[in-house]
């Protein structure tokens, strides 16, 4: 196959890899851009260019639904000078390298960044699409809905007897002729409903708890059952109704498969990016010094910062049971 086939380079695009290049290289090429501009930050020029104030001129608009005045544009102009020179001012003094509000604010543009450069290369084909889906199918399937009544039985009123009370009113529950509906009359009073119809298992679960939830829909329809307890006391359950549904066809669901293999790639690719750039560091984490520990401060570990979290934390323990000293490992080069 020529190397020029529109096929081949279609195919060279969707390659995690290709992607993972290009991201580094567009962040190494900022990364040398924001060093010139932090060079230039020690310049006594401010200059304010005219795509700045076509800028600020369009944010006046957007805001006020109007042009600004010439003495707003000044008074903008004027703002936007100030605070150049009070930001060259704060960097030449520091102020941005020990404040941790900077620090996240400029981990998170970082972030964002990676993800969005990303997200823009990504572009899944009908075929990835459809494998996608028919590996994740399940996700997609609607959620089932139960219909079910309950008799509430108190354990504050009734006690020690809950139980046997319990025991007695679901023998007769489950002699009625209409057992769902002659059951008003058993029970005790409960603050919340008695009838639930066509409720998803989350929401049953965020009134009554998920071991709950979890029995309530293992029950089989038609019959009294109990004891079922949530957090409220003990409960006797009829189930009316389970709708299950089918997993429903892609066309059905396709935007929503399209936003989760984009939301996995993108994760997949930025962490590699990022594990990548861990590893060129080396990480120093010191260990925290026992408490009738009389020497100097506890020792230090040294390791790559592309190791496994799992790794870390041995070597941190590994040097904590040692006591002073350091764990190596090599450099990366």
């Amino acid at each position: 196959m020529s190397t020029n086939s529109p096929s081949f380079l279609a195919g060279l695009a969707r390659q995690p890899l290709l992607h993972f290049l290009v991201l580094g290289a567009v962040i190494g090429s900022l990364y040398l851009w924001l060093g010139e501009r932090d060079a230039a930050a020690t310049d006594t020029t401010i200059k304010i260019s005219a795509a700045e104030i076509s800028r600020l001129s369009a944010g006046w608009q957007a805001r006020w639904n109007r042009p600004p005045t010439q003495d707003e544009l000044d008074g903008m102009i004027q703002a936007q000078i100030r605070e150049a020179a009070l930001y060259r001012e704060a960097v030449a003094m520091g102020l941005d390298k020990s404040d941790p509000v900077i620090r996240r604010v400029l981990v998170q543009k970082l972030e964002g960044m990676a993800r969005d450069l990303v997200e823009l290369s990504l572009s899944p084909t009908d075929q990835d699409l459809e494998t996608y889906f028919a590996e994740n199918s399940e996700r997609y399937r609607p959620a089932p809905l139960i219909t079910f009544t309950h008799v509430f039985v108190d354990p504050d009123k009734r006690e020690d007897r809950t139980l046997d009370d319990a025991a007695e009113m679901l023998a007769q529950l489950q002699a009625l002729d209409n057992p769902a509906e002659d059951a008003g009359k058993f029970g005790d009073a409960f603050m919340l409903q008695s009838y639930y119809p066509e409720k998803e298992e989350g929401r049953i679960g965020s009134l009554f708890g998920r071991e709950f939830v979890r029995q309530v829909f293992e029950l089989e329809e038609g019959v009294w059952h109990g004891p079922v307890l949530s957090g409220y006391g003990t409960h006797l359950v009829y189930v009316l109704g389970l709708q299950e549904y089918p997993v429903p066809p892609l066309a059905e669901v396709k935007e929503q498969v399209m936003q989760d293999w984009v939301g996995e790639k993108r994760e997949e690719i930025t962490g590699n990016y990022f594990a990548a750039l861990l590893a060129r560091y080396v990480v120093i984490i010191e260990q925290k010094p026992e408490a009738d520990d009389m020497g100097p401060a506890g020792g230090e570990q040294r390791m790559d910062a592309g190791d496994k979290g799992s790794d870390i934390e041995e070597q941190g323990m590994n040097a904590g049971e040692k006591g002073q000293g350091e764990a190596t490992s090599p450099a990366t080069p």
